[in-house]
């Protein structure tokens, strides 16, 4: 039909292409920049439409929230595994 269901892309590959309707976008890894992460997560809920995104984030990861959380002005809400999955 012409739609494609799911896009896995790196960053180069995310600057390069302009794709209508992205509902999701999930970051498996945070950029070092927040200017990239705002990027990123800016391709979905465009032109008024509502978008989520989510980000897992690890350890190493952790570090770059607060610097994240400046670029925004806001809080970003963070959900933790439970104990057992970790």
């Amino acid at each position: 039909e012409g739609e494609i269901q799911v896009l896995v892309a790196t960053d180069v590959a995310g600057r390069g292409i302009h794709i209508e309707d992205v509902s999701h976008v999930i970051n498996y890894t945070l950029p070092e920049d927040p200017e990239d992460y705002v990027h990123r997560i800016g391709r979905t809920g465009r032109a008024g439409a509502k978008g989520v995104s989510i980000s897992f984030v690890g350890e190493e990861d952790a570090f770059s929230l607060p610097e994240i959380e400046r670029y925004i002005n806001g809080k970003l809400p963070c959900e933790h595994p439970p104990e057992g999955m970790l």
